[in-house]
């Protein structure tokens, strides 16, 4: 089983770059491509569950000088949420989509985005999280303007640039600690740091993955670029946004970097935990004063960040059960909500809370799920 572990990556990067020269011959074919590759990552993932842990060494060059994969039970829960939510989301877009031209591009984006989120997930060096991390965003930056309006492309700018910022505070953040450690590879990383390296490139280190990750994970006050893009997006889109991307890109990476890495000091568990708190506190307050729908979700996904990051913030086995518990419940929740706000603006043309009402009678099994998603 251990060297099967890179499909994660192999599948969605291979088939993104298979379905577009397929469709230069064969129309209609790119969503069958696409379902077919997040069930096939769906089935890996269920093969996978309750694996002891275990490395990959790619090229079969032993760590720390190869990259490497890393099969862990935080891993598992990651790419279990992804190849979930991925699945539900394509049986979405397929319809969706429809409304959309060049959707062969779309679904090329889309797995690249799920290959960089799969990465990030499995990867066990900073240079390959580095990568894999840009993998997804540029996707992403792409998929919030994918339909080329003005609103999208505002957004999609405001993403770009920020994203962009958090990305060079990470990368800046990286090649501090190679300078400091002389590697990549993490767990050789967490044993050089508990050898001791200064003070001060530890606590910078510290405060620019922070400040990197906490973009990528849309913590207040790094949230700006979060509730122009969500709402911008078409629907699969922002469920992946809310449902996995802040999630495996900032929370996720935040938690692995600080507890396997750094290890959970008292000044890294208060600062998490004030962010953690702040988010929760501001996400929601927000929220309550907006009448277009998916903009709502997304201050409200803020929110729910904040709750996750208290958890992991508390760095006791109940809080981070609790911390983790509830990105898998907020992964599905939120993607619901999003997509059943694609199924009412793709059936009234409006977002607007001001001038809906009354759906259920029309849109049952759409106000069912709301149901299910809010409660």
């Amino acid at each position: 089983m251990e060297n099967w572990l890179p499909v994660f990556v192999i599948i969605p990067l291979g088939m993104a770059f298979i379905n577009l020269l397929l469709t230069k011959f064969i129309k209609n074919i790119s969503h069958y491509l696409t379902l077919f590759a997040v069930l096939l990552l769906l089935v890996f993932s269920l093969m996978f569950l309750g694996h002891e842990p275990f490395y990959y060494a790619v090229g079969g060059w032993t760590p720390p000088l190869g990259i490497t994969m890393v099969w862990d039970a935080l891993t598992q829960l990651l790419i279990i949420i992804v190849s979930f939510i991925s699945v539900a989301v394509t049986l979405f877009a397929i319809p969706y989509m429809q409304q959309y031209t060049a959707q062969n591009k779309y679904y090329s984006l889309y797995l690249l985005m799920i290959a960089g989120m799969n990465g990030v997930i499995i990867t066990g060096d900073f240079f390959n999280l580095f990568v894999f991390l840009e993998i997804a965003s540029i996707s992403s930056y792409a998929l919030v303007a994918y339909g080329v309006e003005s609103e999208e492309l505002e957004a999609s700018f405001k993403y770009l640039i920020l994203g962009g910022v958090s990305s060079t505070i990470i990368l800046l953040g990286i090649a501090l600690l190679y300078a400091a450690t002389g590697t990549l590879n993490m767990a050789d990383t967490a044993v050089m740091i508990q050898k001791g390296i200064s003070k001060n490139v530890l606590y910078f280190t510290f405060a620019l993955f922070l400040m990197g990750f906490g973009l990528k994970s849309a913590m207040v006050p790094f949230h700006a670029w979060l509730p122009d893009a969500h709402p911008s997006a078409p629907a699969p889109i922002s469920a992946m946004l809310s449902g996995l991307i802040i999630k495996a890109l900032g929370v996720y990476s935040i938690a692995r970097i600080f507890f396997v890495i750094f290890g959970m000091v008292p000044i890294i568990k208060t600062i998490l935990m004030v962010l953690g708190a702040l988010s929760m506190v501001a996400g929601v307050f927000l929220a309550v004063g907006q009448w277009d729908f998916k903009r709502l979700l997304a201050y409200h996904s803020i929110s729910q960040m904040g709750y996750v990051m208290v958890g992991i913030g508390l760095a006791t086995p109940l809080g981070i059960l609790g911390g983790l518990f509830h990105l898998l419940n907020h992964a599905v929740f939120k993607s619901l909500l999003f997509v059943c706000s694609g199924a009412i603006e793709y059936t009234t043309g409006t977002r607007q809370l001001k001038q809906l009402g009354g759906l259920i009678r029309k849109m049952p099994w759409t106000a069912s799920s709301c149901s299910v998603a809010a409660l």
